[in-house]
């Protein structure tokens, strides 16, 4: 026989391990996401495209130059 671990413990709905489910993979996405983006940041190539985008002063900042890129795309 099985038994809750807490009897007053309330066993999570069909809806409820659908949302959990759905949250986790969406967050897992965001952290794909996340890791693709630093690792195109950290290419030689970005990073001396985005270097001379604020030395030239076309951009204020990196953040800016990549919104600007974002944007652009």
């Amino acid at each position: 026989m099985k038994t809750v671990p807490e009897p007053n413990a309330e066993l999570l709905s069909a809806d409820d391990g659908h949302r959990d489910a759905s949250e986790l993979a969406a967050a897992l996405e965001r952290r794909r996401a996340e890791r693709q983006a630093y690792d195109i940041l950290e290419r030689p190539d970005v990073r001396q495209m985005l270097d001379q985008l604020i030395t030239s002063g076309v951009c204020g900042s990196e953040a800016e130059a990549i919104e600007r890129a974002w944007r652009s795309w």
